[in-house]
């Protein structure tokens, strides 16, 4: 049990068309007065007695019923024409809608995708991959050509930094650290490419060191989304 203490919540009145006996009966009186006044008007209508601001209409009733051929006529041709008007309007609606819809939602089958096509091939890839196929060549001077050209990569990602500097030294002294993380790689890359430049053929090397001096490149470029 709950504790004397507590006062239960009053209940609500649930809510719905209920009425106590005076409000039903009140109610019951006015639908009976109108119902008389309904019944009342209605029986003068078909006597011919019911008027309406003096006008009778019973003139107006024996004017259907006298021209009831045509009006039929009438309502038959107006039905018709809003029935073939419906249909048309209806089938336009539908032929918009699927128009639309094919904007939006595009059918694959129509959608004429040539799967021959292919996209074009990043032009920096390719060349990188030309220094690789260099680089695992038995011959040193493909070697020494893979260093020269991977260089060349290097000198135009300079520019595209827009270091100061007229030298590709200048501008790598230019580089901010944070800015470029594998500066270090760059600058031993670039190195072996000078003596490459200076020694020529006499410049020694075997395939071991060349493969680590293109990964210097390689983490160079993919740090740039290069390759």
């Amino acid at each position: 049990m709950a504790p004397p203490d507590k006062k239960e919540k009053t209940k609500e009145k649930p809510a719905g068309w209920e009425f106590d006996a005076v409000e039903g009966f009140v109610i019951l009186l006015f639908l009976t007065a109108v119902l008389g006044a309904l019944t009342t008007a209605i029986l003068n209508f078909f006597s011919g007695n019911f008027s309406f601001y003096g006008f009778k209409v019973s003139g107006l009733f024996n004017f259907f019923k006298n021209h009831s051929f045509i009006l039929k006529t009438v309502g038959f041709v107006t039905a018709g024409g809003a029935a073939i008007g419906t249909f048309i309007l209806s089938k336009w609606t539908d032929a918009l809608w699927r128009a639309e819809k094919a904007k939006l939602y595009p059918d694959p089958k129509d959608m004429q995708i040539s799967t021959s096509a292919q996209p074009a091939p990043n032009p920096m890839v390719t060349k990188w991959q030309k220094i690789l196929t260099l680089s695992e060549s038995q011959n040193q001077s493909d070697w020494r050509l893979a260093i020269i050209e991977a260089d060349i990569i290097l000198d135009e990602l300079l520019q595209k930094l827009q270091l100061p500097g007229d030298t590709m030294g200048e501008k790598l002294k230019a580089v901010e650290k944070s800015d470029f993380t594998t500066i270090e790689s760059a600058w031993e890359a670039h190195k072996a490419r000078n003596m490459i430049a200076h020694n020529g053929s006499d410049f020694l090397i075997n395939q071991r060191e060349i493969r680590h001096i293109i990964s210097l490149y390689e983490s160079v470029f993919k740090e740039f989304f290069l390759i």
